[in-house]
């Protein structure tokens, strides 16, 4: 009986440090892949402002500077509405992942001893 017991706390330990690293993992990737999005937004909109400071030292008037401005707005709006949707696409990923992993942890804590023993001892539901 010891033994048994000895087994299930070791066999619960390792799926809890297997859990943790799948978390860890989940968020690693998703930690990445917003770093790596919001760097190339941020190299994007510095290089866009240099493009447009070069536009506006060498505007010969004030339609040429609106124009330029115009320009200049329109594709930054642009670029913020598709950072927007990447970060969000990201967010869901992580989401569904996560997701994915809490189910994969309560499958596993169903069917340890402990899991079933609760699970024998719940009430049953009754059908309608």
């Amino acid at each position: 009986m010891q033994k048994e017991f000895a087994a299930s706390i070791e066999q619960m330990n390792k799926t809890s440090v297997d859990a943790m690293k799948r978390l860890g993992e989940i968020q690693l990737r998703s930690m990445e892949r917003l770093a790596e999005q919001q760097l190339a937004v941020t190299s994007s909109v510095l290089d866009q402002g240099v493009k447009q400071l070069r536009a506006l030292a060498g505007s010969k008037d004030v339609t040429s500077v609106m124009e330029s401005q115009t320009t200049y707005f329109t594709e930054l709006n642009a670029q913020v509405m598709d950072s927007a949707k990447t970060t969000a696409d990201i967010l869901a990923g992580t989401k569904t992942e996560l997701t994915e992993w809490v189910e994969a942890g309560v499958k596993a804590a169903s069917e340890t001893p402990l899991g079933k023993a609760v699970a024998a001892a719940s009430p049953k539901k009754k059908s309608a």
